[in-house]
């Protein structure tokens, strides 16, 4: 096999961020090479989001990187000031934003956001800023791209906004695209359009994605390794098919359970995960799932579990990996 090609293009280091002294993403570490997709999963509030807003310098700002380190290739992007930030940010490392009414000029063409995004990192005249933009929302898969240039966001539907900000979000190829729950507010259909294009995005350019998502359903279609956070940690990694046959995580179990499955019978009631997630201020010393875990002994409440190898490139933070077949009978 190719070095090259299980080279980590993108790697978080033990990143910690908080707020206001607390801890709300707290020594989280992963990988992604090219042309792989890496999802974060779990509840909201689990600090996903800021690790993938930390990725781009993007941190609100009652938020602070409290230590680790991003590396994009050989460079860390946590030493970056703001100005070399912002010339990586959109060019090496890109976003597409959860909301994309949110996020685009509701007062300025679609084709001007598209080309102002390829003039702010390439020395181009407009006229080919404007081909460009064309270009792209070709390969997006927009029909008639020159009408949609001069076509304003509200004129657009909703799959066709999130189109647009792929577009925004790719027309200087970057290496790496972070994509915060970019399906969310999509139907079904446009959904499983946007994934199909971002699959093509991997397989066509080697693009490595990083995408935030609570739906299990699409960490299934596209994902090729995931991260389940709980609490500001990553309870659990593996690649995509391990975790989905064999998870070694209570909460990962326990989340997996309370997915629908054509098998339900009708109308019978959901899984559920009993409790609450801590705040920030509530975490104890040892596990956080603890308080919700059907598998809790004193230990669990007593230390902290650090991520367990259980083999193939998966790993779990518990105490009680032997056990965990035991949780299909407690969602039962």
């Amino acid at each position: 096999m190719d070095n090259a090609a299980i080279t980590p293009l993108l790697s978080v280091d033990d990143l910690t961020i908080e707020i206001g002294g607390a801890p709300v993403v707290d020594g989280v570490s992963f990988t992604v090479a090219p042309g792989k997709v890496m999802a974060l999963v779990g509840e909201s509030g689990c600090g996903k989001s800021l690790t993938a807003y930390s990725m781009l310098g993007l941190l609100p700002p009652a938020a602070r990187r409290a230590g680790g380190t991003i590396r994009l290739g050989g460079q860390e992007l946590t030493a970056l000031s703001e100005r070399a930030y912002r010339k990586a940010r959109g060019k090496d490392i890109s976003i597409i934003f959860q909301e994309p009414s949110a996020s685009l000029d509701p007062l300025t063409t679609v084709g001007a956001q598209i080309a102002a995004a390829y003039q702010t990192h390439n020395k181009v005249s407009r006229a080919d800023a404007y081909d460009r933009a064309r270009q792209m929302l070709a390969d997006v898969g927009i029909p008639d791209p020159d009408r949609r240039l001069h076509q304003y966001p509200f004129e657009l539907s909703g799959g066709m906004c999130q189109r647009i900000m792929i577009s925004i979000a790719l027309i200087n190829d970057p290496r790496v695209l972070v994509a915060d729950e970019p399906t969310t507010a999509l139907d079904v259909t446009i959904q499983a359009q946007i994934l199909d294009l971002m699959k093509a995005l991997v397989s066509d350019r080697g693009t490595a994605i990083v995408i935030i998502t609570h739906d299990m359903g699409v960490v299934a279609d596209i994902a090729d390794d995931v991260a389940v956070m709980y609490a500001g940690r990553i309870a659990e990694i593996a690649p995509v098919h391990a975790l989905f046959a064999a998870p070694r995580h209570p909460y990962t179990a326990l989340l997996l359970a309370s997915v629908p499955t054509l098998d339900d019978a009708p109308k019978a009631d959901l899984a559920t995960i009993e409790g609450t997630v801590p705040t920030p201020n509530e975490f104890g010393v040892g596990c956080r799932f603890a308080d919700r875990c059907p598998l809790v002994t004193e230990k669990c409440r007593a230390e902290q579990p650090p991520l367990i190898d259980c083999g193939g490139g998966h790993r779990s933070a518990c105490w009680h990996i032997d056990r965990i077949g035991e949780i299909a009978k407690v969602a039962a």
